[in-house]
């Protein structure tokens, strides 16, 4: 009876895979943000700062367009492509930097012109405890899908360049994070919280 079941699930798969591939491609709009934990702990290093500037993060991937951050490959020669909703990566990103620092008490404001030298931080201005810019190296989803499942790759690498404005001292930090999974079926929405997750974890990493 059992067998039967799984027979006929695998039946049904197979057929929804058949007719998915035979589809015109799709585009799949993924809201990337900062996913805080419930209770924030206070960023132990960055304790003493009050005021942080946010430069705009670089979009410094290789891939174009940039809008793109995935691409999921079915079982045809159809691909689905995966972007991010309403504002580019570099906007997303940036904003879920701020989102990190407002969570634990900081007072965020934009900046912009520094060029992440010790030497540029006399130009900003003096009230600014610190101020963080960086760069997006990788951010992206490489899904494949076959008959019943579907691998997918996740990359997120990212630079930050920490100015500490009194002392005249900058600290440059890089973290790469690259989770796979494998499941049943695609869902947008499923490929999008662990993208999320995966930026979170790495914004922490970067700021601890």
């Amino acid at each position: 009876m059992i067998k039967g079941k799984v027979l006929i699930f695998l039946m049904i798969s197979s057929l929804i895979a058949v007719l998915s591939g035979c589809a015109g491609s799709r585009t799949y709009l993924i809201d990337v943000k900062y996913v805080p934990a419930k209770k924030a702990p206070p960023a132990s290093e960055l304790q003493k700062a009050k005021v942080v500037g946010i430069c705009p993060f670089e979009d410094a991937r290789k891939e174009q367009p940039k809008d793109t951050i995935g691409i999921r490959h079915r079982t045809g020669k159809e691909v689905d492509f995966l972007k991010v909703a309403g504002i580019s990566v570099s906007q997303s990103i940036t904003r879920a930097v701020k989102d990190y620092f407002t969570g634990r008490g900081f007072e965020v404001t934009d900046c912009k012109g520094w060029d992440k030298s010790p030497e540029g931080l006399a130009h900003l201005p003096q009230d600014l405890s610190i101020v963080v810019g960086g760069t997006i190296e990788s951010f992206t989803v490489d899904a494949r899908s076959g008959v019943v499942t579907t691998e997918i790759h996740y990359r997120v690498k990212m630079a930050v360049s920490i100015g500490q404005i009194k002392e005249g001292k900058v600290v440059i930090r890089t973290v790469d994070s690259a989770p796979q999974t494998k499941k049943i079926s695609f869902d947008p929405g499923k490929v999008g919280a662990t993208l999320n997750q995966t930026l979170t974890e790495v914004i922490e990493s970067l700021f601890k």
